[in-house]
């Protein structure tokens, strides 16, 4: 066997090796993604009829080397550190956090139900208070106030119709 020979060998075998790698990679994000999706299945199942929920959570599943799933615009699961383990995150002022973390779907399911009911509920919190602001943010004039408003408009009202008098000739002074 020539030096060319081995060379062509170990060449074949590390173009192998990294399709072996590579094949290991994509089924491994494959399963991933599996994981995840029926993980958004079951979440949407149980979301279903609640508009107002559908309307606050997303539940795209994002397909990349590390696939996620967002369930709004700062939460989302994701299989880390391994492709058995379920881990919610959630980004906030502080960066970005781990809430809870299962190697069980069921349990992940379950605390991704609380947290987005928890979000619901904030949302509408929050909503309410910008609600309650605006309303208590009308000014409400006194009796002093509404006079001195009046008599002004009055002034400026007789004052121009005495500028106007004057330019048309009406008044003379």
């Amino acid at each position: 066997m020539s030096k060319a020979d081995a060379f062509t060998q170990a060449l074949k075998q590390a173009r192998l090796a990294e399709a072996a790698q590579l094949e290991a990679v994509v089924s491994l994000r494959d399963a991933r993604s599996l994981r995840l999706l029926a993980l958004r299945d079951a979440l949407k199942r149980d979301l279903a009829g609640h508009d107002e929920a559908l309307g606050l959570f997303e539940l795209n599943l994002q397909d990349s080397e590390k696939p996620k799933l967002w369930l709004d615009l700062i939460s989302f699961i994701e299989m880390e550190p391994n492709p058995k383990t379920y881990r919610l995150m959630q980004d906030g002022p502080q960066g970005r956090e781990s809430v809870f973390e299962s190697t069980e779907a069921q349990a992940m399911h379950a605390q991704a139900l609380r947290h987005m009911a928890h979000r619901l509920v904030a949302h509408d919190k929050q909503a309410a208070g910008i609600a309650h602001r605006v309303r208590d943010g009308a000014r409400h004039y006194g009796l002093g106030e509404l006079v001195y408003v009046w008599i002004t408009g009055l002034l400026f009202g007789v004052l121009g119709l005495v500028a106007w008098g004057l330019a048309v000739g009406l008044v003379k002074f």
